[in-house]
């Protein structure tokens, strides 16, 4: 089959394929094999350059194929390393407060300090509905001091009427004992901007230090529209939980590493600030 060059790519792997052993016979052969080898590679150059074939992409596909990412039929395959010691650990948000329309591992309007995940079962009819605001705060880390690189969120949504929009958490003011909020939102955000399952992480105004007897903390609430399905009304739930991405620097029981780049002091270096470290 033609590409958009007009020529076909089997035509080209098979004149790379060739193009390639000549090249690894040329430094064993005679002069006059060389000649004729210097001959057959300007031929097959002309027409690779004729259809299209660059320069730039020959010298792609040499380095893809030195490094290892080219596979059969040109494929490309990437393999994602495990994070480094003490890098990119989770430490999850426990809920603090609940409303009426909360459940817990301890249960309806209770909050529960062993189990980050929370439901909001959104019960009202009409219009829409917010439920009461949620203060999550991690556990004291006393065994680490750890370095926060990141806010992550995991939520599940149901509800009956596809009609409507479904259920959405908001967050906000997300801080270190009692400090500046690490959000670059004053307000209210969507937590879809730090969701887990976004290929790339959302920053945030500061790194900071995270050391006991501090916790981090931040606020959410779950809002929603609620609206008549037939006769019964409309079933929502979101399922909800989060936390701060950490860089372990100092372990009381596994010692201390070379922190990533990311958590590095060196790379954190700012001018001025309250809040620096």
């Amino acid at each position: 089959m033609e590409d958009e060059f007009g020529y076909s790519q089997r035509r080209v792997a098979h004149l790379l394929k060739r193009k390639a052993k000549l090249e690894s016979l040329y430094p064993v052969s005679g002069p006059a094999r060389q000649k004729l080898i210097k001959r057959h590679l300007a031929r097959i150059d002309r027409v690779l350059n004729k259809n299209g074939y660059t320069n730039e992409q020959a010298d792609m596909a040499s380095m893809m194929a030195a490094s290892g990412l080219e596979g059969v039929g040109s494929l490309e395959f990437q393999a994602m390393s495990p994070p480094g010691l003490g890098r990119l650990v989770r430490l999850p948000f426990y809920p603090t407060t609940a409303s009426a329309s909360t459940i817990t591992s301890a249960g309806l309007n209770a909050a529960s300090t062993v189990n980050p995940i929370m439901i909001e079962d959104f019960t009202a009819v009409g219009g829409v509905t917010t439920t009461g605001q949620h203060i999550l705060r991690t556990p004291a880390v006393s065994w680490a001091l750890l370095r926060i690189v990141g806010f992550e969120t995991i939520m599940r949504r149901r509800w009956d009427n596809l009609q409507m929009p479904g259920p959405v958490m908001l967050c906000s003011d997300l801080k270190i004992g009692g400090g500046m909020t690490l959000f670059t939102h004053e307000d209210w955000g969507d937590a879809k901007m730090y969701s887990a399952d976004n290929p790339d992480f959302c920053g945030l105004r500061d790194y900071p230090v995270l050391e006991s007897p501090n916790v981090a903390e931040v606020t959410v609430q779950a809002v929603s529209d609620i609206a008549d399905n037939g006769a019964v009304p409309a079933d929502e739930q979101l399922t909800f939980s989060c936390a701060v991405l950490c860089e372990i620097l100092v372990d009381q029981n596994h010692g201390a590493h070379i922190p990533g780049a990311y958590a590095r002091k060196g790379a954190m270096v700012r001018q001025g600030g309250a809040y620096v470290r």
